[in-house]
C-alpha cells in the first residue's frame, strides 16, 4: 500500500472503532484510573470505550491543559479551519507526537485540519502497534517495556480518541485520498512493464528528395525509423541503455549528379526495416565522475559534451542534416569500448572526458579484436567559460580500416576524398575545438572548427571542416523550435572545391509526443573535385511515447 497507515492498518481500526460508538450512542464514563498509569487490556477496546466525549479529557501527554474548559466540553468543536499553536488540539497532538516518537509534522507553524488530521494519522499508527505489544498488567509510567518504547497511558488513550473525534471529518477525507491514491498504485504496478524498467519509444516518418542537383535515377523517397528504448536503473544513479532499432531510409548521396556522401540525414539505415539491437550500453558514477561502457554502438558524444545547441542526441527532433548535428570530431570511431567524464571544477577547466573505442571488437580474427586497426582514443578538455558560455578541446587518435573515417555514427558525412582509406589503413590525429552560447532561454548560439591529419597509403592528407549554428527554443510559446546551420563538410584541403552547407529548419510541436520538422539543405559543392550545386528538401514527422 502507499502509506505506512495503511501497512499497520491503525487508522482504519481506531476510527472504525470511534465511527461505531458514536453511530451506536455507546458511552462510558472515564473512571477514577490515575491518568498517568499505563493502559492495560486491549489498547483497541479501550480507545473505543474511552471515546464518551460527554466529559472533559485530560490532556495526559504533555503538561498543558485546554485553555478554555467551554472549548473542551464541545467534542464536535473545531473553532477555525486552521489548527496553530497554543491551541489544545495543537498542543495535545504535539506532546503526543513527542512521547511516542511520531512526526506529526507540525513544525511549530499553523496547519490546516486536513494537514493536522494527517499529522493524527501518523500518531495513531505509531500508537496501535505499541498498543498490541504492550504488557496487560499494570506497568509503573517510568517503566519502560521490553520493546525499548513507553508504556502508552491511558489518560494519552483518551486524548487521541477525543483528537479522533473531533477531526473525523478530515480523517474521513484523508481515508478516502488514499484509497484513491491507492488504487491508481495498484493499477499503474499491475500494468508496468517493470519495476527497473522504463520503455521509450521513437517514430519517424521522412519524405525526403532533390529539389535540384540530382541525376537522372533521382526520385523522391519516403523513409522511416522506429527505435524503442529500455531504460534500466538498478540503484538511481546508474541506467542500463537496451536499444531496439529498425528502419529503410536510403541516402539521397548516390542520386546526385556526381554522387558523394555529402548532404547525408541523421535518420539513414540503409536497412529493410529488420530489427534488431542497435545499442548496449551501461552507465554509471565513478567517484565523482560518470563512467560510460558500450557493449555495441558506442558513440564519443555518448559520454562527451559535444556542445551543440542543434544536437538531441537522437536525430529526430531537431535538425535533418548529420553534419549540422554537431562537430565531426564526435563522428570519428565508436563501437565497443569505455568513456568516463570526471569533474575538475565548477568553472574554468569544468571536466576531463577520456575514452577508447573499438569497432569489430568482438571478432577475434587478424586486425579485430578490442585493439584491433578500428579504433579510437579520445581525450576532452571541457570549461565552463561563464554561465552562458560553455566550451571544448578535442584530441582523437584514431585507425581505419575499410570505413569511413567520419563513419562512426553509422551515417558517413563529408566528401569522398575526405573518407576515402585508398584500399588500406587511415592513421589520423584529429584536434577540434567547440563552444556554445547561450545568452537567453530563445536564442542559443555554437560553432566547432576542426581538423584531421590522416597518414594514407598515398601519403599525408590536412582534412578541414568547420561551422555554426543559431537555435531558436520555443519560438511560438509552445515547443517549436527554429534552427540554421552552416559550415564546410569535412574535406581534403587544397584538393578543389570547399563543400559548404546550409540548412534551415523549423520543428513545429503538435503536441508533446507529435512533431513536425520541414527543412531544406543547400550544397554548394556535392564533390570536391566538380563544383555542383544541390538542394535537399525533407519533412520529417516524429511521434514520442
Amino acid at each position: 500500500m502507499s502509506s505506512a497507515v495503511w501497512k499497520s492498518g491503525s487508522f482504519s481500526s481506531v476510527l472504525l472503532g470511534v465511527m461505531l460508538l458514536l453511530s451506536t450512542g455507546a458511552m462510558a464514563a472515564p473512571n477514577n484510573t490515575d491518568a498517568r498509569s499505563p493502559a492495560t487490556g486491549n489498547g483497541k477496546d479501550l480507545i473505543r470505550n474511552q471515546a464518551s466525549g460527554e466529559q472533559p479529557v485530560q490532556i495526559a501527554a504533555g503538561e498543558a491543559d485546554p485553555a478554555n474548559a467551554s472549548e473542551v466540553d464541545r467534542p464536535d468543536d473545531v473553532a477555525t479551519d486552521i489548527v496553530k499553536p497554543g491551541d489544545w488540539q495543537y498542543t495535545a497532538l504535539q506532546n503526543i507526537a513527542t512521547k511516542y516518537g511520531c512526526n506529526a509534522n507540525l513544525n511549530n507553524k499553523p496547519v490546516s485540519q486536513l494537514e493536522f488530521a494527517r499529522g493524527l494519522n501518523t500518531c495513531l499508527s505509531k500508537v496501535e502497534p505499541m498498543l498490541a505489544q504492550q504488557p496487560g498488567d499494570a506497568t509503573p509510567p517510568s517503566v519502560v517495556p521490553a520493546s525499548g518504547q513507553p508504556a502508552v497511558t491511558k489518560a494519552d488513550l483518551e486524548v487521541l480518541t477525543r483528537l479522533t473525534q473531533e477531526y473525523r471529518a478530515q480523517l474521513t477525507e484523508l481515508d478516502g485520498r488514499l484509497v484513491a491514491t491507492d488504487k491508481k498504485v495498484a493499477q499503474l504496478q499491475a500494468s508496468q512493464f517493470s519495476t527497473t524498467t522504463k520503455l521509450k519509444g521513437e517514430a519517424v516518418f521522412n519524405v525526403t528528395g532533390l529539389v535540384s542537383g540530382g541525376g537522372s535515377n533521382s526520385n523522391i523517397i519516403f523513409g522511416d525509423r522506429v527505435r524503442l528504448l529500455f531504460e534500466t536503473s538498478f540503484t538511481g544513479q546508474d541506467k542500463l541503455w537496451t536499444r531496439l532499432a529498425t528502419g529503410n531510409q536510403s541516402s539521397l548521396g548516390s542520386t546526385l549528379r556526381f554522387p558523394s556522401t555529402t548532404g547525408a540525414q541523421v535518420i539513414e539505415t540503409g536497412g529493410t526495416n529488420s530489427v534488431g539491437v542497435d545499442w548496449l550500453a551501461y552507465q554509471f558514477p565513478l567517484g565523482t565522475g560518470n563512467a560510460y561502457v558500450a557493449a555495441f554502438n558506442g558513440l564519443q558524444a555518448d559520454y562527451a559534451p559535444t556542445y551543440s545547441v542543434v544536437d538531441d542526441f537522437t536525430g529526430a527532433t531537431q535538425g535533418v542534416s548529420a553534419f549540422g548535428e554537431d562537430s565531426p570530431i564526435y563522428k570519428i570511431g565508436g563501437g565497443t569500448g569505455a568513456g568516463v567524464t570526471m569533474p575538475i571544477a565548477p568553472s574554468g577547466i569544468k571536466s576531463l572526458s577520456v575514452g577508447y573505442f573499438a569497432f569489430g571488437a568482438n571478432n577475434p580474427t587478424v586486425n579485430n579484436g578490442v585493439f584491433g586497426t578500428n579504433n579510437s582514443l579520445l581525450a576532452q578538455l571541457n570549461f565552463q567559460l561563464s554561465p552562458q558560455v560553455e566550451a571544448g578541446l578535442t584530441y582523437i587518435n584514431s585507425s581505419h580500416e575499410g570505413g569511413a573515417l567520419f563513419g562512426g555514427a553509422g551515417v558517413t558525412i563529408g566528401t569522398n576524398l575526405a573518407n576515402d582509406n585508398q584500399g588500406g589503413i587511415t592513421r589520423a590525429n584529429s584536434y577540434g575545438a567547440a563552444i556554445a552560447f547561450k545568452p537567453s532561454e530563445k536564442l542559443n548560439f555554437s560553432g566547432f572548427v576542426m581538423t584531421s591529419n590522416a597518414n594514407r597509403a598515398g601519403g599525408t592528407q590536412n582534412i578541414w571542416s568547420y561551422g555554426a549554428a543559431i537555435a531558436f527554443p520555443n519560438v511560438d510559446g509552445n515547443g517549436s523550435l527554429a534552427g540554421l546551420t552552416i559550415g564546410a563538410e569535412p574535406y581534403v584541403g587544397g584538393a578543389g572545391s570547399t563543400p559548404f552547407q546550409l540548412q534551415g529548419f523549423y520543428k513545429y510541436k503538435f503536441s508533446d509526443n507529435i512533431s513536425i520538422t520541414p527543412a531544406l539543405i543547400y550544397l554548394t559543392a556535392t564533390d570536391e573535385t566538380n563544383r555542383s550545386s544541390a538542394v535537399i528538401g525533407a519533412v520529417r514527422t516524429t511521434f514520442t511515447f
